[in-house]
């Protein structure tokens, strides 16, 4: 029999032994003696696993006192977690009627002898559900203090490392070819959703991974809406189609944002494209170290009502993005909204976007793109069009 494969780990071991050695600095500031770690991309993080599995209960604990994280999870997983990870200590909980996981977590503790001690839960993920929070809270009761994480590891991954820069750029790089692609191909009689196809076939022709949310390509009337609608439509000669969509590389995500127009263009969409560049614009060059992101979305609300769109704008303008797992490419916090004190840091990747739908006259205007805080100005990572994308 062959040798078991080494890890397929997305960084070397080193950077992942320095990420888990960062975490346990933060809990021992904190006065904590481990944490219960949920989320999917906290674990890729931190050790490189990478599986959907985190659909059902999956924890990793990390002891704060050097001791080797141990990963509890369900028997599908377990090869996976041991050729793409540096983990070492994999229990399985099995499937049955009466299945309890967090009874076999709550063993793991006892072993670790974290009885009475305080524990950091990642509660902010979508690897624990409302239901599965539950069973922790209730099997574990008063046996150990469990106590809000407050984001430790998110934050911990706002600022990329060279490695995770990268990934980044490998992903702009696939989306900005994938945005010619999907320009090229717009005309009218085809499918909003023909187009959709052509963006799934750019990227992943060029190894990018299956997106973790799907991509909005709303067209017509439905291009004011802020979110993805079923059922295709049939784009007509005069027309409008607002995209936003990402891509990921190795679960390193980046995104854009872009309306494409067919027919006459009115005078007043005209303007909305130009405020919404311009608004853009000013936001991207204040994307330096110290400016905060309330600072930014200030300019985003400035440049809307100026305009005339007060009505319209939202209540935030972007976001992090780095890497996450389905459902979403949104690696929050931080958000852009008013009042966020976070400061911009070299290493952090934003997406903005400046979205304007107006549904009283139904015409829609959204650009957005991906950008990389460094030492200096920004680098944007996702390119735009040099002016309007108008078929006609």
């Amino acid at each position: 029999m062959s040798a078991m494969p080494q890890p397929n780990l997305p960084f070397s071991k080193a950077e992942h032994l320095q990420r888990q050695d960062k975490l346990r600095a933060e809990l021992a500031a904190r006065g904590v003696d481990a944490m219960l770690v949920f989320a999917q991309e906290s674990m890729y993080w931190l050790t490189g696993y990478d599986t959907g599995g985190f659909v059902y209960y999956q924890c990793l604990v990390v002891p704060t006192d050097g001791r080797k994280p141990v990963l509890l999870t369900r028997r599908p997983d377990l090869v996976q977690a041991r050729q793409t990870s540096i983990i070492e200590d994999i229990r399985i909980w099995w499937d049955a009627e009466d299945a309890n996981p967090a009874a076999d977590l709550k063993v793991i503790l006892e072993e670790l002898g974290l009885g009475g001690k305080k524990i950091a839960i990642e509660l902010n993920t979508h690897g624990l559900t409302g239901w599965n929070l539950y069973r922790t809270q209730q099997t574990i009761g008063n046996w150990c203090e469990l106590e809000d994480d407050r984001h430790l590891i998110r934050w911990l991954r706002v600022c990329k490392s060279p490695a995770e820069i990268e990934y980044t750029r490998k992903a702009a790089r696939i989306l900005d070819d994938s945005l010619n692609a999907v320009i090229a191909a717009a005309r009218p009689g085809i499918l909003d959703s023909d187009l959709k196809a052509i963006y799934l076939t750019s990227i992943l022709g060029q190894g990018a991974d299956m997106p973790p949310n799907a991509p909005l390509f709303n067209s017509g009337p439905r291009a004011v809406y802020g979110r993805g609608v079923s059922d295709p439509r049939r784009l007509e000669e005069q027309d409008q189609i607002l995209v936003e969509y990402p891509v990921a590389y190795r679960r390193y995500n980046v995104k854009t944002e872009w309306t494409i127009l067919f027919g006459k263009v009115s005078d007043a969409h005209r303007k909305m494209y130009d405020v919404g560049m311009e608004t853009l614009r000013k936001m991207t060059e204040i994307a330096r170290p110290g400016t905060t992101l309330g600072e930014i979305f200030d300019v985003y609300a400035d440049g809307l009502d100026k305009g005339g769109y007060k009505r319209a704008r939202y209540g935030a303008t972007g976001y992090s993005v780095g890497c996450t797992f389905a459902p979403t490419s949104m690696d929050v916090p931080p958000m852009i909204y008013s009042g966020n004190p976070t400061v911009c840091q070299p290493g952090m990747t934003l997406f903005y976007h400046v979205m304007n739908g107006d549904a009283d006259t139904g015409l829609a205007m959204g650009v957005g793109h991906t950008l990389l805080v460094t030492d200096g100005a920004p680098e944007v990572l996702t390119e735009l069009p040099d002016e309007l994308t108008v078929i006609s």
